[in-house]
């Protein structure tokens, strides 16, 4: 019985021994805000992690934007988005938006390429949470240039920023838009493809990967059907990267994913080329997350993508 007991005591050492080693660091990391005239950064140990461009920017006046991140710096200080590309200028770091935009049966603009549109950022509040989070909630008035400035959507979205160990952040965007008149209806690119929606631009390896939990995945010109994740990497699957997480299932008329070895955004594609009417009383709701990492496995990712449902109230 004796030497029973020590067996059983020595495995459990053991066994303890090796979840603590598997477990990252948890050590608590210092965030801050630092406000800027055109924003506000979000530091980690007084190292940059992410910029929130809250007033209209554009680039020697065209393609004016607010209401995105850009730069986004990985766990090593590199900055994994891009803004204003030589190849798609309207790009802008992480984003969402349509090239459709409707009031009736009025076109009044094209939010993809920033025409006929602009972002107003009314509110903005910063905080640095307890459980060593840190959140940047807006409230986002889309105006209409050809109706004389008409507010016609208002957006509320909180973006969470949160580390996981010491490689590895994770940044949630919570998004609702709700119809301030009647007949705004938001559509995809107006061909096969569909694109529009949340759509990260981000810097890709000449050897890029794509994978979701089965295995790669080919980009095509077209939507191609894929998991709820997808984790683009510098090569193989547990190479460092970004994994964009979303709710597909939740999303009207999801298109698919559209993804691109060079020169693109990537995107959880809706509602695609057939606009869809916003709804006063329930406003159109997405959540999306993306995963900046030193290299993940499928597992760790999955773990990750079930938290991520899991937070969704609606679930």
């Amino acid at each position: 019985m004796k030497s029973l007991f020590i067996a059983i005591s020595a495995f459990s050492l053991f066994t303890a021994i090796f979840l603590f080693a598997k477990v990252p660091s948890a050590t608590a990391q210092f965030l801050t805000f630092e406000e800027k005239d055109d924003g506000v950064l979000l530091l980690s140990d007084g190292k940059p992690r992410l910029f929130y461009q809250k007033e209209m920017i554009s680039l020697n006046g065209e393609y004016p934007r607010a209401n995105y991140l850009h730069p986004v710096f990985d766990t090593k200080g590199e900055v994994v988005t891009e803004d204003f590309p030589d190849d798609h200028l309207h790009h802008r770091g992480i984003f969402w938006t349509w090239h459709q935009l409707w009031v009736g049966d009025l076109r009044i603009g094209d939010p993809w390429i920033s025409e006929g549109v602009e972002w107003e950022v009314k509110k903005m509040k910063t905080e640095i949470h307890p459980n060593n989070s840190a959140t940047i909630a807006v409230k986002v008035i889309w105006k209409a240039n050809k109706i004389s400035n008409k507010k016609i959507i208002e957006e509320n979205t909180t973006i969470t920023y949160q580390p996981i160990g010491n490689q590895v952040y994770k940044i949630t965007f919570d998004i609702a838009l709700k119809p301030l008149v009647s007949g705004v209806r938001i559509g995809g690119s107006e061909d096969a493809k569909g694109y529009g929606g949340f759509s990260p631009r981000l810097k890709l390896s000449e050897t890029v990967g794509f994978y979701d939990e089965n295995g790669a995945v080919t980009p095509d010109n077209l939507p191609v059907s894929a998991g709820d994740w997808i984790n683009i990497t510098k090569k193989e699957p547990n190479d460092p990267g970004v994994v964009i997480m979303g709710e597909p299932d939740k999303l009207p008329s999801y298109q698919g994913w559209i993804l691109r070895k060079r020169n693109s955004m990537q995107n959880m594609a809706f509602p695609g080329k057939e606009p869809m009417l916003l709804n006063k009383k329930e406003p159109l709701h997405f959540r999306n997350q993306l995963l900046i990492h030193q290299g993940l496995s499928k597992r760790e990712i999955n773990n990750q993508y079930r938290i991520f449902r899991n937070q969704n109230p609606n679930n």
